[in-house]
């Protein structure tokens, strides 16, 4: 090995001893990983590396580092935004939740409560209506009733399931 190349290693392992927790520790504040966040200080060291032949720092080298791990922090960001938008495009959620199941057993639970609280022949006609999904001409051709009379006790029905659910 080529007694400049191996001071100039020694030298830069010196250096990167030196600035690499505190570069570590700005980029873990800037990404909310600290995996990441090694990765991306330890990427920037190697690109330094590679082409420190090249490079023309005008400012401190310390203040071009955290310059550098700045921007790859931001693109780090950027990107990780854009995988989860790709993953849920369109702004669409999943619709699970993990207890799901739960609030669905407890929306029935207050539906039982207030269909028990509506009169028999109204009780009757929104469960036609909202479970069995039949139309208000369907509902009063079947119980000899008019469909004006369907819509009334539909609306009394939907008047008390609201007032019911204020409550609640």
């Amino acid at each position: 090995m080529d007694t400049n190349l191996e001071q100039s290693a020694n030298s830069f392992e010196v250096f990167y001893k030196k600035h690499q927790p505190s570069l570590v520790h700005f980029a873990t504040y800037l990404t909310h990983s600290s995996s990441d966040a090694v990765e991306i200080v330890n990427d920037v060291f190697v690109t330094i590396w590679y082409k420190r032949d090249k490079l023309q720092i005008d400012e401190s080298l310390k203040s071009y580092l955290f310059t550098a791990v700045k921007n790859r922090c931001f693109n780090f960001n950027r990107q990780k935004k854009i995988e989860t938008l790709s993953i849920f495009p369109d702004d669409a959620q999943s619709s699970f939740t993990a207890d799901g199941h739960l609030l669905e057993k407890e929306q029935a639970l207050k539906l039982a409560r207030i269909m028990t609280l509506l009169p028999p022949k109204c009780r009757q006609i929104f469960a036609m209506s909202r479970i069995d999904e039949l139309s208000y001409g369907q509902i009063g051709a079947l119980l000899d009733i008019s469909t004006k009379t369907v819509e009334a006790q539909i609306t009394k029905a939907l008047k008390i399931c609201r007032e019911n659910l204020k409550l609640k």
